[in-house]
């Protein structure tokens, strides 16, 4: 059996072992930014081209570009969804059967066919005007939602185990991995205390492109106020971790992970 990977662009992942595919939020609708004050609907054919088959959505937080596509996924590949309550609940306004949404939280541990799962704490870039984007959810929501809908109420990161590899995402601390996914924008001491506890040997930077330019469009890298931008954080990565691999990944390219 093999283990794959692809970037599915912002920090979409999708992780193949054989015929399993396990998928961490994925999102391809890429509204512009007029959809803060206006619904947007989704786009479920390029959800379904992108997307086919999956077997199972991890969510780390309910942000637009994080969520807004995920109950696509889940009603054409019929996989089942896992993550915080405000994830769940816009999930089931969004017509998703309660028998495919599962709300984890901090330490929940799953069983996801090849995919061990252990839900650990999340790390989440400050974010200009975060209270209109953070805690609960508006009352009476109704789909289309606009972007601001998708508050954010916990970020969660995981940690993957898949045939003897360890696989972190989106951690707020470090731990012991193989492979390390870290989002782009963050602090050089974050990196630095991130890569000496995580001790990868494969390190692939995501969620470092402008996520409201539509896929029809090539990609832009977007650097956030405060944050690392993408060539410095590779520099710093192969300073830090001489002996590691580290992977500017292409939008749905397919990466073979080796163990």
């Amino acid at each position: 059996m093999s283990l794959s990977f692809r970037w599915l662009g912002v920090a979409g992942v999708e992780l193949q072992a054989g015929n399993q595919v396990l998928v961490i939020d994925p999102f391809f609708t890429r509204p512009s930014l007029i959809g803060l004050f206006r619904p947007i609907p989704t786009n479920a054919d390029l959800a379904a081209k992108k997307l086919p088959i999956c077997n199972n959505v991890l969510v780390t937080h309910s942000h637009w570009d994080h969520l807004m596509d995920v109950h696509e996924v889940v009603r054409h590949t019929h996989a089942q969804a896992y993550g915080s309550e405000n994830t769940c609940q816009i999930l089931q306004l969004q017509g998703i059967a309660d028998a495919q949404i599962n709300v984890i939280h901090v330490g929940t541990k799953l069983s996801l066919g090849a995919f061990k799962v252990e839900v650990i704490e999340g790390r989440h870039s400050r974010i200009p005007f975060g209270r209109f984007f953070n805690g609960s959810l508006r009352p009476g929501l109704l789909p289309p939602l606009r972007m601001q809908d998708y508050r954010m109420d916990v970020c969660l990161g995981f940690c993957i185990t898949v045939m003897g590899m360890r696989v972190l995402v989106c951690a707020a601390q470090p731990r012991p991995a193989e492979v390390l996914f870290t989002g782009a924008q963050e602090s050089r001491r974050y990196y630095q205390s991130l890569f000496k506890g995580v001790q990868p040997h494969t390190v692939i930077p995501i969620h470092w492109d402008n996520f409201i330019r539509p896929l029809s469009k090539p990609l832009r890298r977007l650097t956030r106020p405060g944050g690392m931008p993408l060539w410095r954080l590779t520099m710093l990565a192969r300073d830090e971790l001489p002996y590691a691999k580290v992977i500017i990944p292409e939008i749905f390219r397919r990466y073979a992970l080796e163990t």
